[in-house]
C-alpha cells in the first residue's frame, strides 16, 4: 500500500496514509482551488499515472518543476522511490533516505507495482487496471453513464476488453483472437497474390468449369494410356515434377522458336525487296505539275537508296544472328527431348503419344492448381467465420458471467447505501455496446452514487488494488447516501482515496469517522502549495 508521500512544495511537506479509507477534507464553505483535486492527482501520479502533468500544468508553471518521494509498504518491505514533473517518464528507485539507487522508465515502475500487490493478470497494464478507477477532476473517466471508460475517445469495445481483462476472463477469447488473426492473415496473402495476377482468381463457376474440363482430359489421358499398353513406358513417370518441368521447359523454347522464325522470315522479305523505278512516276508527276523539282525529288531518292543498302548490311547481319539464335534453339530442344526420353527410358513408343500424355497431364495439373486456390480460399473464409462465431459465442458467455458478478455485487452495496430498497445500476454487455443505469431512475445524484457502487463492486471482486473518488462525484450524492457509502469506504482493506468537503453537514458518526481518517485537511488559507497563485491576495 501507499505509506508516504513527500514534497518541499507542500505545506505539509510528509502525507502519511494508510489502509482502507484516507480523505482530503476541505472547508465548510466549499472553498475551491485549495488543492483537493490536486493532491488525488499526485497520488495517481505515485501510481504511475501521466495526468497531473497535463492538466495541472499551473502547477509547473508557477512552482516549478518539482518531486514527489514517497514510499510503498508490502508486508514488511518498504520500497522507496521519487518522481518528478520534468522526466516524469522516468522513476528513481531509493535507499531508506531517499538517496537516488538506480533510475528505470516509469513502465519499469509500474510493472514492479503491479508485481508487489500480487497481480498475476496478463495482457494488461499496471496502468489499465488502476487509472481506470483513479476518478479525479481534470481527467477523462468522470462520466458516469460510461464507467468502464479510460478516456473520452477510447471505444467501448477496448473498454469491455480491459473489462473481461480484469476478471481474468481473457485467455480464453485471445486463443480465438490469435486463431483469427492468423486466418485473417492467410486470407489476406492469398488475395493479394490473386490482386497482383500471382495466382489466378477463381470463382465459384470458373472451379466448376474446371471441374468439368479436368474430368474430360482425364477421360482422354485415360483413352491414350490404353492405346500405349504394352509399350515400354512407365505411365506414372510421365507426370512426374521433373517430366513436367522438362515439358515445360520445350514450350517455352518452342514459344521462342517461333518468335525467331517470325523475325527471320520478315527480315528475308526485307532483304529480298527490289529497287523501284521512280522514273515513269515523276514524268506522270511533271505532267500534271510542270514546275515540281524534279532533280530535288531524285536526290531524295538517292539518298534513301543509299540508306536501304546501309540497312540491307544491317538487315543481312541480323539474319546470320536469327539463323544462329534458331540452331541454338532447335539444339536445346533436340536436348530437352533426350533428357525426357533418358528418364522415361523409352524405347518403342511414338513421341507424339508420350508428349500428349504429358500435355493432358499438365492440363490437369494447372486446372486442379486453380481449383487448388479456390477450396484454400473457400476454406479460410470458412474457418474463419467459424472461428468469429466461436469467438462471439464464447466472448457472450463470458461478459454474461461478469456482469452477473458484477450486478450481483452491485445489488448488495446498493442496499448498504440505500435501505429503502431502491433499485440498484445494472451493468449491461452486448457485443461491443454496453448500458449502465437504474432502470426508472435518471437522478443525477443516483447516477454518480451508481459510479462509486461500480468502482466499489470491482474493488470487492478482483484485484484491483486502490479506487480514487474526487469531490464532484460525492458532492451531488444525498446525505444520507453518503453516510453510508463512507460507512463503507472504512469497512474496506484496500486504499481508498477521497476528496470530501462540508463534513459538518453529515451525521456526527460519519464527520468523526472522516477526521479520523483523514491525511490532509485543506482551506482558503490552508492551501496544498506552498504558493497559492489562484488567490486574489
Amino acid at each position: 500500500m501507499l505509506r508516504q508521500i513527500i514534497c518541499d512544495k507542500f505545506r505539509e511537506p510528509i502525507l502519511t496514509f494508510k489502509a482502507g479509507l484516507n480523505a482530503v477534507i476541505g472547508d465548510e464553505v466549499a472553498s475551491n482551488s485549495i488543492g483537493k483535486s490536486s493532491i488525488l492527482m499526485i497520488i495517481d501520479f505515485v501510481f504511475g499515472g501521466d495526468s497531473y502533468t497535463k492538466a495541472n500544468k499551473d502547477a509547473v508553471e508557477n512552482l516549478g518543476h518539482h518531486e514527489f518521494k514517497f514510499s510503498f509498504v508490502f508486508g514488511e518491505e518498504e520500497l522507496f522511490f521519487s518522481r518528478g514533473t520534468k522526466d516524469y517518464k522516468y522513476t528513481t528507485i531509493c535507499d531508506g533516505n531517499y538517496n537516488p539507487v538506480k533510475t528505470i522508465k516509469t513502465d519499469e515502475y509500474t510493472a514492479m507495482l503491479k508485481e508487489k500487490y500480487q497481480i498475476t493478470l496478463k495482457d494488461i497494464s499496471f496502468r489499465n487496471i488502476v487509472g481506470r478507477y483513479t476518478r479525479v477532476y481534470g481527467k477523462e473517466n468522470l462520466n458516469e453513464k460510461k464507467p468502464l471508460q479510460y478516456f473520452d475517445k477510447e471505444p467501448k469495445k477496448e473498454s469491455i476488453l480491459a473489462l473481461i481483462k480484469l476478471f481474468d476472463k481473457y485467455q480464453s477469447i485471445k486463443e480465438y483472437e490469435l486463431q483469427i488473426d492468423k486466418l485473417t492473415e492467410e486470407k489476406n496473402v492469398l488475395m493479394k497474390a490473386i490482386k497482383n495476377e500471382f495466382i489466378p482468381k477463381v470463382t465459384k463457376a470458373i472451379f466448376n468449369q474446371n471441374e468439368k474440363k479436368i474430368a474430360e482430359l482425364t477421360a482422354q489421358l485415360e483413352k491414350v494410356k490404353k492405346d500405349i499398353i504394352g509399350v515400354s513406358v512407365d505411365i506414372d513417370a510421365l507426370l512426374t515434377k521433373d517430366i513436367l518441368e522438362l515439358k515445360s521447359e520445350k514450350s517455352q523454347l518452342v514459344r521462342q522458336y517461333n518468335i525467331y522464325e517470325n523475325r527471320l522470315k520478315r527480315t528475308k522479305h526485307n532483304i529480298n525487296q527490289e529497287k523501284l523505278n521512280i522514273d515513269p512516276e515523276l514524268a506522270r508527276l511533271a505532267e500534271f505539275f510542270p514546275s515540281i523539282n524534279l532533280e530535288k525529288i531524285k536526290e531524295i531518292d538517292r539518298f534513301h537508296n543509299s540508306l536501304t543498302g546501309i540497312l540491307k548490311e544491317e538487315l543481312k547481319k541480323s539474319e546470320l544472328e536469327l539463323t544462329k539464335q534458331i540452331k541454338c534453339i532447335l539444339s536445346d530442344i533436340e536436348k530437352v527431348d533426350r533428357k525426357i526420353e533418358e528418364k522415361l527410358n523409352i524405347k518403342n513408343a511414338p513421341k507424339y503419344t508420350y508428349e500428349k500424355v504429358i500435355d493432358l497431364s499438365a492440363q490437369i495439373k494447372q486446372l486442379n492448381d486453380e481449383n487448388s486456390f479456390y477450396t484454400k480460399r473457400k476454406s479460410l473464409e470458412d474457418a474463419l467465420a467459424s472461428a468469429k462465431s466461436d469467438l462471439a459465442e464464447i466472448r457472450s458467455s463470458i461478459v454474461a458471467d461478469i456482469c452477473s458478478q458484477i450486478n450481483n455485487r452491485m445489488n448488495e452495496i446498493n442496499k448498504l447505501i440505500y435501505p429503502d430498497n431502491r433499485r440498484a445500476p445494472t451493468l449491461s454487455i452486448d457485443g461491443e455496446n454496453y448500458i449502465f443505469a437504474t432502470f426508472g431512475d435518471t437522478g443525477t445524484g443516483t447516477a454518480y452514487a451508481n459510479l462509486i457502487t461500480f468502482d466499489l463492486a470491482l474493488l470487492d471482486l478482483t484485484c484491483l488494488p486502490i479506487v480514487i473518488h474526487d469531490l464532484p462525484l460525492l458532492k451531488n450524492i444525498q446525505n444520507e447516501a453518503i453516510e453510508n457509502i463512507i460507512k463503507i469506504y472504512v469497512a474496506h482493506k484496500k486504499q481508498i482515496f477521497i476528496a470530501i468537503d462540508k463534513i459538518h453537514t453529515y451525521n456526527e458518526e460519519t464527520a468523526e469517522t472522516l477526521e479520523k481518517n483523514k491525511f490532509l485537511s485543506l482551506s482558503k488559507d490552508k492551501t496544498l502549495f506552498v504558493l497559492n497563485w489562484k488567490s486574489d491576495s
